[in-house]
């Protein structure tokens, strides 16, 4: 009965020129997560986590381009090595301190 009204020739051309507007923007760069950590990248991170207060699986995974569950067996195997200490965990969040050299 009803239904929609049929929109007027400038709300048509408002319409499509919003259209083209969002076609022409720029593709957001979408970063490939890798999986091995190559022994520069191992150097980089060890220097980043050895200058940090903190650090999280989140941290590591996005300065090195890593998937997250590799950025937390590298932690975990530093932690194993002594480098680092887990201050905090729970569910969703792991905090790792660097153990200051005596």
């Amino acid at each position: 009965m009803g239904g929609q009204k049929k929109p007027t020739i400038s709300k048509l051309k408002k319409m499509l020129e919003g259209k083209k507007r969002k076609s022409d923007r720029e593709e957001v760069r979408k970063v490939e997560y890798g999986v091995i950590i190559d022994e520069a990248t191992r150097k980089e991170l060890i220097s980043f986590i050895k200058s940090s207060r903190y650090i999280t699986p989140s941290m590591v995974s996005r300065k090195a381009e890593i998937k997250i569950s590799e950025a937390r067996r590298f932690l975990k195997e530093l932690e194993n090595q002594g480098m680092i200490r887990l201050e905090l965990k729970n569910r969703e969040l792991e905090v790792y301190v660097p153990v200051k050299a005596a």
